[in-house]
């Protein structure tokens, strides 16, 4: 069983979110990729943003960004990007009662399905999108 690392990601309102991360010792080559946010965890429906490989850096979506070999193990850096405009369908108000200019606290997942491991989620918490002045 994998236990996900429980990390923050924070997102800035007005400009594309785009991330990196490594993940080391599993082959990435085929593995299906995907992060889901949601209101909280385990919310019903259709997620706020769901994103997926896509292997296009410059593209919403997931992306291998480079493959390098650190002692001796496969080590992957993951680009994640999240469009400026789906961020700005985010807006925290008035639907859920969050006052405009306060950060707005989601949840996700990503989760991996790579070849001959069972599809597990790798990490997991809270996506924040902090909001700002600049709309240009």
């Amino acid at each position: 069983m994998i236990h996900p690392v429980a990390e923050t990601l924070i997102a800035y309102r007005w400009q594309p979110y785009v991330e990196l991360i490594e993940i080391s010792g599993l082959d990435l080559g085929a593995a299906g990729v995907t992060l889901q946010v949601r209101a909280y965890p385990d919310a019903p429906g259709e997620p706020l943003i769901h994103i997926n490989r896509n292997d296009n850096p410059n593209a919403e979506g997931i992306a291998v960004a480079f493959v390098e070999q650190v002692d001796g193990l496969s080590t992957y850096t993951l680009q994640l990007r999240i469009n400026e405009t789906s961020l700005e369908a985010l807006l925290p108000y008035p639907g859920n009662g969050l006052e405009p200019g306060r950060p707005l606290e989601l949840a996700y997942d990503l989760v991996i399905d790579a070849a001959g491991l069972p599809k597990s989620r790798w990490m997991t918490g809270t996506f924040l999108l902090v909001p700002g002045a600049n709309q240009a």
